[in-house]
């Protein structure tokens, strides 16, 4: 019963919560459509609402055959059985489903019915949502007659469908299931408007399905066009993704001479939004000595390419495809010289997209690349661990390098000052982290000699800091029992005050999962009194972590906590089955009970179920009517005249 009871509850708990959300779009709609704006947010959050609703999608002329299949009251329907509701059906999500089921096991007779039906009404359905489905499977399923019937009604709208969200799929089945025949006068129209339909959303896709499964001289009379236009096309949003096909799947004739034209143009589109990703592609799947050229053309100005934000993508793409001469020529051009190489270096891995570059030579450079980058770290490790992009290359080497450059890195940071630094900074505290995560438990030693030695800076104090709780959390899970116990000592004294604390908390719940079981203990003693009746909030996290990881014995000592009386006449289990996020918390406790203290639990809130109940109910009528007065206060001020 307690299972039961309890479920029930928080499962109502959840239905309001989803009431809440759904009241709130429809207050923000509604807000929204007053001024006569429809953010795309809202527009989403309607469809979706929409969608659930049993009348979404419906077409506004309703056939009484769909009402009742729908309603499940139309037993054995066949499709013969459509008749002039068939486009009806096919307007409708499940009279969509219906149709295509039955055209895989159709006879002959049974589709020429069909076909009759749809008869006039290709084109809009091949441009709805769900009818698009139904002529595409129509197409696969009937007969050459039939597929020449769809095609000629088709016919004076290709390229109309071509552009549309959903005619392009149509056209593209044409293309796939028709033969040569049938589908040519479609192939015409849409080789006559390659240029606008390879720049389009939904027609670049139509073009593209061409490319692969069409004739040779098809695909040169699309490449002779593309040619003509390569670089508007390269830098256009949906243009480049045509462009990007060709360089991957064209024969070697038709990217030819496009390669040559990109290849001209290097310098231009590896700093475009939209060029810098064909050069990437051209990268990746072109030949080595296309590679080579690019290679060429972007030493000449490499540090302006490593400091762009769409150039440092080129480059990087060139350390991780391109052979290793081509990558020394890029590590070259930044790293070797003198010591104004070497500043280009350090600025690069301060800068926002230059770091992404380095990092890149990190990974993938020889040992002898790799050492010159840690001798113009040398010096600067504890300026760049604290700084937001070099942070990032600081983490990137400890990785990447052998360990002697490993420990002449972590050697800048180990005096104490520098540690600490480190473990309060935003950018710091992820270096340190990288460390705890990559070196041997007996190397971290410093780190807690560090904390433990610092006038001003405690475990304690670090443990409630934004920043220094998660270095705590790291020594914890990665330092030895010795090393550790200092820490645990520290924290085992203000186990309350961690408990309270936005930070401490989470360092109390590693202590939970990585401590001894009698640091568990004191915590599970420390949830009660004032703690459980004003902070359920913070320790419900803490809580289900003492329910994973503490020993039966802990278990039921929590459950007799929250079943106590708080001083005020209730739990703090009847104040946490009213708050959603206190939810998962109490099912783990019930799930995780032996049967005397799933008695417990309901003798604890049994004289409360009628409120309970009653504060559900008032709560859902709450919100019902909050959304009836927006909508009345909403269509009010629609109605009021502007005297203005």
């Amino acid at each position: 019963m307690i299972n039961r009871f309890i479920r029930n509850f928080l499962n109502g708990q959840h239905i309001i919560c989803k009431v809440q959300q759904i009241q709130a779009v429809r207050v923000a709609f509604l807000h929204h459509c007053n001024k006569n704006v429809c953010p795309a947010a809202v527009l989403s959050c309607g469809a979706c609402m929409a969608s659930s609703s049993s009348s979404s999608n419906r077409p506004s002329n309703r056939s009484e055959l769909l009402d009742a299949y729908r309603n499940k009251r139309a037993a054995n329907l066949q499709l013969t059985d459509l008749g002039q509701d068939a486009v009806a059906f096919a307007l409708d999500p499940l009279g969509s489903r219906f149709i295509q089921q039955k055209l895989e096991r159709a006879n002959p007779t049974e589709k020429a019915q069909f076909m009759d039906a749809l008869r006039g009404h290709m084109v809009t359905l091949s441009q709805q949502v769900y009818g698009n489905h139904v002529i595409r499977k129509t197409l696969e399923s009937v007969d050459k007659a039939s597929q020449i019937e769809i095609i000629n009604e088709i016919s004076a709208q290709v390229t109309t469908l071509s552009l549309h969200e959903y005619g392009n799929w149509v056209i593209r089945y044409v293309l796939e299931h028709c033969t040569e025949q049938q589908k040519r006068p479609v192939l015409e129209q849409l080789l006559e408007n390659v240029p606008t339909l390879v720049m389009d959303k939904y027609g670049n896709f139509v073009i593209q399905h061409v490319l692969d499964h069409e004739r040779p001289e098809d695909r040169e009379r699309i490449v002779r066009s593309l040619h003509e236009k390569v670089l508007n096309l390269v830098t256009d949003q949906y243009g480049c993704y045509v462009i990007q096909h060709v360089i991957e799947h064209g024969l070697p004739e038709d990217r030819a001479r496009i390669v040559r034209s990109l290849q001209a143009n290097v310098p231009t589109l590896v700093t475009d939004k939209y060029g810098t990703f064909v050069i990437e592609h051209l990268i990746e799947h072109g030949l080595p000595e296309d590679r080579e050229r690019i290679v060429r053309s972007l030493q000449g100005d490499i540090m302006k390419y490593a400091q762009d934000k769409f150039g440092s993508l080129v480059m990087r793409k060139c350390f991780v495809c391109g052979t290793a001469d081509q990558k020394k020529a890029l590590f070259d051009n930044v790293c070797v010289g003198g010591p104004q190489t070497l500043q280009n270096v350090r600025q690069l891995m301060a800068d926002e997209f230059g770091h992404y570059v380095i990092e890149k030579f990190f990974e993938y450079g020889t040992e002898d690349q790799k050492a010159q980058l840690v001798d113009a770290l040398r010096g600067h490790v504890l300026e760049l661990a604290l700084q937001m992009h070099g942070s990032y290359v600081i983490q990137t080497a400890l990785k990447s390098v052998d360990k002697a450059s490993q420990i002449e890195i972590i050697e800048e940071l180990t005096p104490r000052s520098c540690v600490i630094r480190c473990i309060k900074d935003q950018y710091g505290m992820h270096v340190m982290n990288t460390i705890f995560e990559l070196v041997e438990p007996q190397r971290l030693q410093f780190v807690v000699d560090a904390i433990l030695s610092s006038p001003s800076d405690s475990v304690a104090s670090l443990s409630l800091h934004e920043c220094g709780y998660r270095v705590i959390q790291r020594m914890l899970e990665h330092c030895t029992e010795q090393q550790k116990r200092y820490v645990l000592e520290q924290l085992r004294d203000i186990v309350p005050t961690l408990i309270m604390d936005k930070y401490g908390s989470f360092v109390i719940q590693h202590v939970i999962e990585h401590g001894r079981p009698e640091d568990r203990e004191r915590i599970v003693r420390s949830l009660q009194g004032d703690i459980l009746k004003t902070h359920y909030k913070s320790i419900c996290s803490i809580i289900e972590k003492c329910l994973i990881f503490g020993t039966t014995e802990q278990k039921n000592a929590l459950i007799d906590q929250v079943c106590a009386d708080d001083g005020t006449g209730k739990t703090p289990l009847l104040q946490m089955m009213k708050k959603q996020f206190a939810n998962d918390v109490v099912v783990k406790m019930v799930d995780g009970a032996d049967s005397a203290h799933r008695d417990k639990m309901m003798f604890a809130i049994e004289e409360h179920i009628p409120a309970l109940l009653r504060l559900k109910k008032q709560e859902l009528e709450q919100q019902s009517r909050l959304s009836k007065g927006a909508g009345v206060a909403i269509a009010d001020k629609r109605k009021k005249p502007n005297n203005g």
